[in-house]
């Protein structure tokens, strides 16, 4: 099957359940939207890292049509903080600590600071 159709269809998976998180924490307690988000993170890395640890034993290849499926399109809509866990760590398992927490931080900060002066910039140009 097609890699891209395979990412697609895991990745309409992901949202929705990513989706279907966020509705089950407003609808049980007006629970803010982050918690969901942190939830979403979390759990998505889990699995993501749990997927990894699965094929890693199966001696499957990363690039076959369950990773495709799962790993990329699914976990990578449900959470790209999952992609984000999974580079991170890789970086600090091979020795690469300085270049993990680098890149960690620059995740971090950049994603943060990148969504406030887009918030900042629209605000502006709609105002």
């Amino acid at each position: 099957m097609n890699g891209f159709l395979l990412v697609a269809l895991g990745g309409a998976i992901g949202a929705s359940l990513r989706y279907g998180m966020g509705l089950a924490f407003t609808e049980q307690g007006g629970v803010s939207g982050a918690w969901a988000t942190l939830t979403v993170n979390v759990l998505g890395s889990f699995i993501l890292g749990a997927l990894m640890g699965w094929f890693a034993s199966r001696e499957f290849a990363l690039e076959n049509t369950f990773w495709l499926f799962f790993g990329v399109g699914m976990m990578g809509a449900f959470t790209t903080f999952s992609a984000f866990s999974r580079d991170t760590v890789h970086m600090f398992m091979t020795g690469d600590v300085t270049k993990g927490l680098v890149f960690a931080g620059l995740n971090m900060v950049g994603a943060l600071a990148a969504f406030a002066i887009g918030l900042v910039a629209l605000k502006r140009v709609l105002a």
